[in-house]
């Protein structure tokens, strides 16, 4: 079952998909597939989908080539708004605010010549 999720998730343009239609096709019922990865990985396959995207929500937000835009579009997101509103929901940040701390933090500053990077 995490090994389809991660699949899923690592698609180029993260397809809409719910735990049923994974269960589906790994013919088994909704129900059990719940209880097992709950049991087997000690949380529920909706908090493992989520983190799924909101890792990669970050990698694609961390690329300078990428619009806030364009990584709604590959995370499967209706729209941008949606997109916001749940990556905020994850992180507490909005995407936009989040691209711009982790592009400053690339920059390579020294100090006063001294050899040593900040």
């Amino acid at each position: 079952m995490a090994n389809l999720i991660k699949e899923m998730t690592e698609a180029e343009v993260i397809p809409n998909f719910s735990f049923g239609d994974v269960c589906q096709e790994l013919g088994i019922s909704t129900g059990y597939g719940h209880r097992t990865f709950k049991k087997v990985y000690g949380i529920t396959p909706l908090h493992y989908i989520e983190e799924e995207k909101y890792q990669k929500a970050k990698v694609l937000l961390g690329a300078p080539s990428l619009s806030v835009e364009e990584v709604a579009f590959r995370m499967g997101s209706s729209s941008t708004s949606n997109f916001s509103k749940q990556f905020r929901k994850w992180s507490g940040v909005t995407p936009s605010n989040y691209q711009h701390q982790i592009l400053k933090k690339r920059e390579v500053r020294t100090l006063k010549e001294s050899g040593y990077f900040e």
